[in-house]
């Protein structure tokens, strides 16, 4: 019988980290509405909603999701990251700054809550090599401010993220203001039409040209969007 010793350190560090963050769970108190993934609406340190740090991992991360996310795809958009720093906004359980640090000079995670950073410098420890886990860097956003300093990145992704950003297009010029000449901005968000995937549901997305006109009205140029390549998702990205 093979053995998953990554899921049983996953689930492993979960517990821990759930023990850190009270009993609060409204699963187990017959609420089985889940509530939004909101990683930018929220103020660092606070409750999320009142939905426990377990049901929010498997919201970022549902089964199937390394096959119709098709992380390779996304993160081969971005070219040769041998010499690039990408921040990834919104990273949650650090779905994508895992796969990227293993390909990146280096990977900032941003996220709002201090439990996903606690986990992912936890998890980290136990799914990457030595050398990886020195790329993988974790930081503590606002809502309307990632934290990032000026030609500090190469890259910014923004994976499920995008659509529950407030002030996008203020928050677009913020990451314009940092990247340097010629870095860029990826969305991948859901598509708006009907799919087997019921979260976000279908009136909290975005239609496509949307967030491209968003992009433009930023500042940034040479937009360019695929809603081919993923089944479910756009890749939109911008340069500046």
């Amino acid at each position: 019988m093979k053995i998953n010793y990554f899921r049983i350190t996953f689930n492993f560090l979960l517990a821990l980290l759930l023990a850190g963050c009270g009993t609060d769970d409204p699963i187990a108190e017959g609420n089985t509405k889940a509530p939004k993934p909101d990683t930018t609406a929220q103020q660092p340190g606070t409750a999320m909603d009142s939905a426990s740090v377990q049901n929010l991992l498997q919201q970022y991360d549902p089964p199937g999701r390394d096959v119709w996310q098709k992380p390779e795809v996304v993160i081969g958009k971005m070219g040769d990251l041998s010499n690039k720093t990408v921040a990834d906004i919104g990273a949650g359980s650090g779905f994508f700054s895992r796969r990227l640090a293993q390909q990146a000079k280096r990977v900032i995670a941003v996220e709002l809550d201090p439990r996903f950073v606690q986990f992912m410098d936890s998890i980290k420890l136990v799914e990457l090599k030595p050398e990886y886990q020195d790329r993988f860097e974790t930081r503590l956003g606002l809502p309307n401010d990632p934290k990032l300093k000026p030609g500090e990145v190469d890259i910014v992704l923004v994976v499920n993220t995008y659509i529950y950003i407030q002030n996008r297009v203020e928050y677009l010029k913020n990451l314009l203001s940092v990247l340097p000449k010629g870095g860029k901005v990826i969305v991948v968000d859901f598509k708006k039409k009907r799919m087997p995937i019921k979260y976000p549901t279908a009136d909290v997305r975005m239609e496509l040209y949307e967030v491209e006109n968003e992009l433009d009205a930023a500042g940034f140029t040479n937009i360019q969007s695929d809603d081919r390549s993923l089944d479910y998702q756009y890749i939109v990205m911008g340069e500046k």
